[in-house]
């Protein structure tokens, strides 16, 4: 039986998709299907899944959850694709729309608004197309999304950056996670894919064969990280723990 492999579609997943999809050692082993990070990671909860990458902030709802591989989308300062988008300032205001799309963006804005930006508005759910509502709320705004509408909005704030001000160390948004042990065959395979398409970014551009309204290029050369260090793991534990403390996990 092949492990089942689920993808975040997203730009900051291109060169993943790529050394996966570029693996014939992975072909015979994985088969693949692809979703938004609410999507993928209540897959791997109900197990239709055996791998994904998942926004750090599922991985405590993971039966069995283990990091599979040495790579994770990360960045150590400015990320773009992570953002709370306002026509206010921040000690302005006073009620955020969350992202539909991701639970970790939603409790990073939660985490940075009590202990960075000490300010207390109220969150809000949000569902698909907030993100072009006239609406005097700020909003959290993640993925291609973020990259696109950013210039819409008079005051915008990168989360990245912002948690590297506050704390001094670089943020992991999602990883690679299992529920489950896989065969070490599969895992050293998923590794050498990975390694590949992170290691052949402008590849993987090209082989999306898609026209994109941002640049692609310097967003995945200068703003995403792929490697997942011991450090950006201890991230990772602090961020939960985090969570955990204030009610949000």
């Amino acid at each position: 039986m092949k492990t089942r492999v689920s993808i975040i579609n997203y730009s900051n997943t291109i060169p993943f998709t790529y050394g996966l999809l570029q693996s014939k050692k992975l072909q015979k082993l994985a088969e693949f299907s692809y979703g938004y990070p609410a999507q993928v990671a209540d897959m791997l909860t109900r197990d239709l899944v055996d791998v994904s990458i998942i926004s750090v902030a599922a991985i405590p709802f993971i039966p069995n959850a283990q990091l599979i591989t040495d790579y994770c989308i990360s960045a150590s300062q400015r990320v773009d694709s992570v953002l709370l988008c306002s026509n206010k300032p921040l000690e302005a205001i006073d009620t955020i729309l969350l992202d539909y799309q991701s639970r970790t963006s939603n409790i990073l804005v939660q985490i940075l608004a009590q202990e960075a930006w000490h300010i207390h508005p109220t969150f809000i759910n949000s569902t698909e197309g907030y993100e072009l509502q006239n609406t005097d709320a700020a909003k959290v705004i993640i993925g291609d999304r973020a990259l696109l509408y950013a210039h819409s909005f008079k005051y915008v704030y990168d989360l990245a950056s912002e948690w590297y001000n506050a704390f001094h160390c670089p943020f992991v948004f999602a990883a690679w996670v299992a529920n489950k042990q896989l065969p070490l065959e599969f895992i050293e395979a998923f590794n050498e894919a990975c390694e590949y398409g992170v290691t052949h970014i402008d590849e993987a551009i090209a082989n999306t064969k898609k026209t994109f309204q941002f640049d692609i290029n310097h967003y995945l050369h200068n703003c995403v990280e792929f490697d997942l260090t011991p450090e950006k793991c201890s991230v990772i534990d602090t961020f939960i723990l985090k969570g955990k403390e204030m009610s949000l996990l």
